[in-house]
Formats: structure tokens, C-alpha cells, sequence
């Protein structure tokens, strides 16, 4: 039986990312993570440079795995929509000036809001009406 791309995704989270997503701390699950370059070298792997789909993913997560063995502390293991809000081509944080980020982390700092009441669902007990 060949490896899969969960199976490398997995030995990954496990080994070099204790397991769950460096922001959220959600354990790692099969699908919805991604691993995540600090920075780039020349002539890096980059997902870009492979074919969409399972068959690409594999691809590049079997020439990604020695880079990350290699320099562990290069990479994060994130949740996508995290990596989403990081390194979307337009509207993700990292295409912002640094100056414009932290402004805006501070303004996210110094912004108080309310609890958030959880509305519990009220379910009726068998046998009472």
C-alpha cells in the first residue's frame, strides 16, 4: 500500500508541530491543515509549482517532507482558514506594509468586546412534556 498525503501530513503534525495548529492549538485532523513556509528559499518547494488535486498534493508534500525534517523551525502547522487570513494572494495579512500590521494588531489589541452569550438549545426530556 503507498503513502498517502494524510499519512505525510500526519507523521508531520506528529513529529515537528506537537500535533495541532500553531494559532488555534485545534488538534491536527486529516483534512483542513496545511503546512505553512516562515520564508522561502531559492528554488524552494512551493504548492504552486504542482498539479491541483490529490495526486499534486502528494507530490509536494513527498518533496516537502526532507525541508521540513531538515529545518523544522522554517514551517508552522496551521489550520487553512488561518493560513488563509495570513497569505491570501489579496487579502491576506502578510501582503500588508509591516507598519499597517501592527497597527492593526494593536488596534485588534486594544479593542474590548462584550462576552459572547451562548444561546443554549433548550431540548425536551424523553418522557416530559
Amino acid at each position: 500500500m503507498s503513502e498517502k498525503a494524510e499519512d505525510i501530513m500526519q507523521d508531520l503534525a506528529l513529529r515537528f508541530f506537537d500535533n495541532r495548529c500553531f494559532v488555534t492549538h485545534e488538534k491536527f485532523k486529516k483534512r483542513g491543515f496545511v503546512i505553512h513556509h516562515l520564508w522561502y528559499l531559492e528554488d524552494d518547494v512551493r504548492r504552486e509549482n504542482y498539479p491541483n488535486g490529490e495526486k499534486g498534493r502528494l507530490e509536494y508534500l513527498t518533496d516537502l517532507r526532507p525541508m521540513v525534517e531538515h529545518m523544522p523551525s522554517r514551517f508552522m502547522l496551521l489550520k487553512n482558514g488561518v493560513h488563509t487570513r495570513i497569505d491570501h494572494p489579496r487579502n491576506g495579512l502578510s501582503r500588508m506594509k509591516k507598519e499597517n500590521q501592527m497597527r492593526l494588531f494593536l488596534a485588534v489589541m486594544m479593542t474590548k468586546k462584550e462576552p459572547r452569550i451562548i444561546k443554549k438549545k433548550h431540548y425536551k426530556r424523553y418522557g416530559k412534556k
